[in-house]
């Protein structure tokens, strides 16, 4: 929904059929690109992991290792092909665990992080994937300490999911003034009608969140995500 929002507004998001096509649980498309997420996989899959079954990438110089060096030279053929489209991005959450390698390559990078309520998480994935609530949970706090701790505080916004289904134009103009998009209020009132809270099969609240057994690293994590959302004052 956010990547579809920021495509809208100019965010070059890279070639139509290069992205995921969609699905009966996404009917309004995924918005990512299969060149990315294929990379992503592969760097995952180099370590021993994948996507719901995350490596442990600990090592500081795990992106500097020799093995990696034909997914690096893939890499830079693939960033290439954007050369001259800016602003440009994409969106695949295995970003958050391999971000590490792709700032290797662009260290100016900004790095959005979009925050959903981890239960809801935690039922959507039970849903399309039978993965239970506790792994879904890990999962969430894997992929978000990952991004968190990778993604330095002057180059990331945090948004939450949420706030565009209660107040799109509010919080997308927070994170086009953060991307250093330029948008009309035509514009953003056109791409806010793809907001449909119809499609959010799963929206809870805190309490529901605590009751469910979350960890306590779990609650603080998602309590310091939601609380730097807050610090930046939304746009005028």
């Amino acid at each position: 929904m956010i990547a579809s929002l920021l495509c809208g507004c100019g965010l070059d998001l890279g070639p139509q059929d290069d992205m995921l096509r969609p699905a009966p649980n996404n009917p309004e498309g995924f918005w990512e690109s299969r060149s990315f997420l294929r990379l992503n996989d592969a760097l995952l899959k180099a370590h021993g992991g994948t996507w719901d079954c995350p490596p442990r990438l600990d090592a500081v110089d795990w992106t500097n290792e020799p093995s990696l060096h034909p997914l690096r030279v893939r890499a830079r053929k693939l960033l290439h092909r954007f050369a001259g489209c800016e602003p440009w991005g994409w969106k695949d959450p295995r970003n958050s665990l391999t971000l590490p390698f792709w700032r290797t390559l662009l260290p100016e990078m900004k790095v959005l992080i979009c925050v959903r309520d981890p239960l809801a998480v935690a039922e959507s994935l039970w849903v399309r994937s039978g993965i239970s609530r506790a792994a879904a949970l890990r999962l969430w706090f894997d992929y978000n300490r990952a991004v968190w701790n990778s993604a330095p505080a002057s180059s990331r916004l945090v948004t939450l999911c949420d706030n565009y289904l209660d107040e799109p134009r509010t919080e997308l103009r927070r994170a086009l003034e953060w991307c250093g998009l330029a948008a009309t209020e035509e514009t953003i009132e056109r791409v806010c009608r793809r907001v449909k809270p119809a499609l959010v099969h799963h929206r809870t609240s805190p309490n529901d969140l605590e009751r469910a057994g979350a960890s306590d690293e779990l609650l603080a994590l998602y309590a310091e995500l939601r609380e730097e959302a807050l610090l930046l004052p939304c746009a005028a």
